[in-house]
């Protein structure tokens, strides 16, 4: 794909891409717009994700949203209500397989037929594009939470087709964290492209009478300022509000440090709604979320329990709608039914301690320090996205990732520089060791120098790679810092 533009795609050029996409399974058949509309419309209004988290945000209330799926209809949805029964949960989620996300559809039909053989779980998620329409309704049935899908993908433009029509009102996942996490060598205008589809489906449902709620996801911490996710996210924000959504998501990945990662909500959710304005997206609505963090977690229960816990409380305390949450036997095996259940229920049992508290972010000039050092790197990622594009954030995002300005650590793309690189500083609050091609200034470079030069006084020693190593155990090791 050579070219790509942040305009709305017009009602023909979607309807073709829609014929084509369709009829690249047979399950495609299935999708009937209108009934699908008629279908959502005879749903009680709060088995839609959209409007349960605006009432949420009305309401002051926390609501939880796990991350699960399973292959077979019977598997699934005895995991769904098992998770709406015992685990208390308020969203529940269909998380995509990796053959499906992959559009691997032969694989996952084959994995699929023997999940159904041997009645044991064979898939990693739910195959939308082989279970069809009615066999994902089949599910949503007998749920009587709202249910989205979940997944990152390259292209998800069939899987949208049939989970929105089968029933899900909502999605988490998007271009860019697609990008970087889920490919090796497909160019970032291509995943654009896909995802403006998938956005514009959104905004045919919307126009319809039916919210759907978008998540965006940016990009996956490692150690990351917060800015490195949060700048990707507005710009998924911004392609999404183009294609016509108007119910959005601002997924905040936390990483363990409680100023910064309030800092990080704070921020984003501020910039989110003021560069929507900007671009003239006004009546778009957004809402907060928090999740812990990627990557390996301890194996003691015990130790994980706490974990859920701390970042629970800090989404409660930032003041976000959903909060999502790691398992406490993420670090044996895929997450139990059991294992989610009890680890949903801590985290309900911290927010109905917080709640009636209206516990909230500890003021000070820490706080503040960070929310504007985050403030004015985003700034500067996004402006200089936004002038590479002439204004286009589409086109600016293409050129932005061919220069390092978009850049990310360990990225699976052989597309992407990969030179930007964070480590922990003296307190555990995550700065750049290596500012890539960011075009960030100066006074924003000192500041993350003196940070680290704190943390290097301690130590003794230069941070060095081995320092960055260590940072990124750490928290499975027991500690937001490395355990000397």
């Amino acid at each position: 794909m050579n070219t790509i533009s942040n305009q709305r795609w017009s009602d023909a050029e979607f309807d073709a891409a829609r014929q084509e996409v369709l009829s690249s399974w047979p399950t495609g058949a299935q999708v009937n717009l209108e009934e699908a509309v008629a279908y959502h419309a005879a749903m009680p209004p709060m088995k839609n994700a959209a409007r349960r988290a605006l009432a949420a945000k009305n309401q002051g209330e926390t609501l939880l949203c796990p991350s699960l799926g399973s292959d077979t209809v019977a598997n699934h949805t005895a995991l769904l209500q098992h998770m709406e029964k015992e685990g208390e949960a308020d969203i529940l989620t269909s998380y995509i397989d990796s053959f499906t996300r992959n559009c691997l559809f032969e694989r996952a039909q084959e994995g699929l037929a023997k999940a159904q053989e041997s009645g044991r779980p064979v898939l990693n998620g739910f195959p939308f594009a082989i279970h069809g329409v009615e066999k994902t309704r089949q599910v949503i049935n007998a749920i009587h939470r709202p249910v989205m899908m979940f997944g990152p993908s390259p292209d998800a433009r069939l899987t949208h087709e049939i989970g929105l029509a089968g029933g899900h009102t909502g999605y988490s996942g998007g271009p860019l964290i697609s990008f970087w996490n889920y490919t090796k060598d497909v160019p970032v205008a291509q995943l654009l492209r896909n995802f403006q589809y998938v956005n514009r489906l959104m905004g045919r449902y919307e126009e319809m009478g039916v919210p759907i709620l978008y998540a965006v996801s940016g990009a996956m911490p490692s150690i990351s300022p917060p800015s490195l996710m949060i700048a990707p996210e507005i710009i998924e924000v911004l392609i999404a509000a183009a294609q016509g959504v108007k119910h959005i998501q601002l997924n905040n990945w936390l990483q363990g440090h409680l100023i910064q990662d309030l800092a990080g909500i704070r921020v984003f959710r501020k910039l989110a709604r003021e560069y929507l304005d900007a671009a003239g997206h006004t009546d778009v609505q957004t809402v907060t979320y928090s999740v812990s963090p990627t990557g390996r977690f301890p194996t003691s229960q015990e130790q994980v329990y706490a974990l859920i816990s701390y970042f629970t409380m800090i989404g409660s305390m930032g003041n976000v709608q959903i909060c999502g949450s790691r398992t406490i036997d993420e670090a044996h095996h895929i997450p139990t039914p059991e294992g989610s259940a009890k680890s949903f229920r801590n985290a309900r049992m911290f927010l109905s301690m917080m709640g009636p508290q209206g516990a909230s972010a500890p003021e000070g000039a820490t706080l503040e320090t960070e929310c504007a050092m985050v403030e004015k790197e985003v700034r500067a990622i996004l402006d200089a996205v936004l002038e590479l594009g002439k204004g286009d954030i589409a086109q600016g995002t293409v050129l932005a990732v061919e220069s390092g300005i978009l850049d990310q650590p360990y990225s699976t793309s052989q597309q992407v520089a990969g030179r930007v690189l964070g480590v922990k500083d003296a307190t555990g609050a995550a700065r750049f060791y290596d500012f890539g091609n960011l075009p960030l200034d100066e006074e924003i470079k000192a500041f993350h120098r003196e940070k680290i030069a704190e943390r290097e006084a301690l130590l003794g020693h230069k941070t060095g790679y081995d320092t960055i190593v260590a940072d990124l155990t750490a928290i499975a090791d027991g500690a937001i810092l490395p355990v000397a």
